[in-house]
């Protein structure tokens, strides 16, 4: 009983602090992102050795200047994103679509209107937390979001509490195929993040990505199979800081049931698009570890 009013205690003190953070203007949350990478990049080199070697692998044939480059505009984009995301229990539903616009929002009415589903790729580009939170603002279907649970029970009920503001179901990874299959008649947008290696007990699928032999998830190819579901992905690109564009963009119209075949639809276009711009990715993930040994 003790431990329960000391998490109450804990929820409602951290969920006053992120209302107060909420008042505060965007150019000073951005000085404070600034002051935030001094430490994180120079002081404590957060996960350094994890981003140095991601890059190195992923991009051979890139000067150790270049790389440089890149790793510097990363942890840059990467505190602006926590401080973008400390706002996810206060932002309003006009503020986040002036900053996070669907330029396409007409393929969700069309699936809408033929009351088909999706599965929506997405990935830790640019940021994945406002793409989400924004998705239930243009989608007239329900939305379901995956997401992994955290051990930190205070922090994950803030973190759910936040997510579902604007109307999206957030769903466990345990029970997300099961969702999505019982309302496989029903017109809904199933996101899924697809970017992350899977747990070494589940690798049963490997291809290239950014010149490395890569472990995959098979669950959104099993799923558009299994339920007949239509195949997109959402691209985030940002404008400048605080601003951002998405982008649905259909992967396939033509069933293929072969097994990894929308896999390699999703992985590859996630690969132009980082190719595009590698700063916007997530490269302090340990994307690799569970690629088969050489």
């Amino acid at each position: 009983l003790i431990f329960e009013r000391k998490e109450c205690y804990m929820n409602k003190i951290l969920q006053f602090i992120l209302i107060l953070i909420g008042k505060i203007p965007f150019k000073i949350l951005y000085i404070m992102s600034e002051v935030i990478l001094f430490f994180v990049y120079r002081i404590f080199n957060y996960r350094i050795e994890t981003v140095q070697k991601n890059l190195k692998n992923s991009f051979p044939k890139y000067s150790l200047r270049d790389l440089i480059k890149i790793e510097k505009k990363f942890y840059r984009n990467f505190c602006d994103i926590l401080i973008e995301n400390l706002l996810l229990f206060t932002i309003s539903k006009n503020e986040l679509k002036k900053r996070m616009v669907l330029l396409n929002p007409e393929i969700f009415d069309t699936l809408y209107n033929k009351d088909k589903g999706a599965i929506l790729i997405g990935a830790h580009y640019n940021n994945w937390e406002w793409m989400a939170l924004s998705l239930a603002l243009y989608a007239k279907q329900d939305v379901y979001t995956v997401y992994k649970p955290l051990n930190n029970k205070t922090i994950n009920d803030i973190m759910l509490k936040a997510r579902e503001r604007f109307g999206a179901n957030i769903v466990p990874m345990e029970s997300f195929a099961k969702t999505v299959l019982k309302n496989k008649n029903r017109s809904t947008i199933n996101l899924m993040l697809a970017d992350q290696s899977p747990h070494k007990s589940k690798v049963d699928y490997y291809c290239t990505f950014l010149n490395q032999d890569t472990p995959v998830y098979l669950g959104p190819d099993k799923l558009v199979n299994a339920a007949n579901l239509e195949f997109l992905f959402i691209e985030v690109n940002r404008l400048k800081r605080g601003y951002y564009e998405m982008k649905i963009v259909p992967l396939c119209n033509k069933k293929n049931e072969e097994i990894g075949s929308k896999t390699i639809l999703h992985v590859n276009h996630l690969e132009k698009i980082i190719n595009d711009q590698p700063e916007n990715w997530l490269w302090s993930h340990k994307r690799w570890k569970n690629s088969r040994k050489k």
